[in-house]
């Protein structure tokens, strides 16, 4: 299912479920250019679709478009969240941005 994982540093992540409410915040726990694994401290739902936004190297994205395919609930009350990125074009900059940061 995941190719080419690229673990990242925990990087911080804006998720964005609603143009109506307030972003909430996770955290990267890996990202490639298909998916990315959301841990946060807010419950969504499985199937729900969202955006992300987070910096990668000199790259800021923005409105990255998702759809949470999993959810795990941790013993602390985290959830992780393996994501699918839904744009062609978002996945190919994606691609670009952790060829560069390698």
């Amino acid at each position: 299912m995941r190719k080419s994982r690229n673990k990242t540093a925990s990087i911080p992540a804006e998720i964005k479920t609603s143009l109506d409410l307030p972003p909430l915040w996770g955290r990267l726990g890996f990202l490639s250019p298909e998916e990315a694994e959301v841990i946060s401290h807010f419950e969504l739902r499985t199937g729900k679709i969202v955006a992300l936004g987070f910096e990668l190297g000199r790259a800021r994205f923005e409105e990255v478009r998702g759809r949470i395919d999993k959810a795990m609930r941790d013993g602390d009350g985290y959830f992780t969240y393996s994501i699918s990125f839904l744009a062609p074009e978002q996945r190919a900059l994606i691609r670009t941005a952790i060829e560069q940061s390698l």
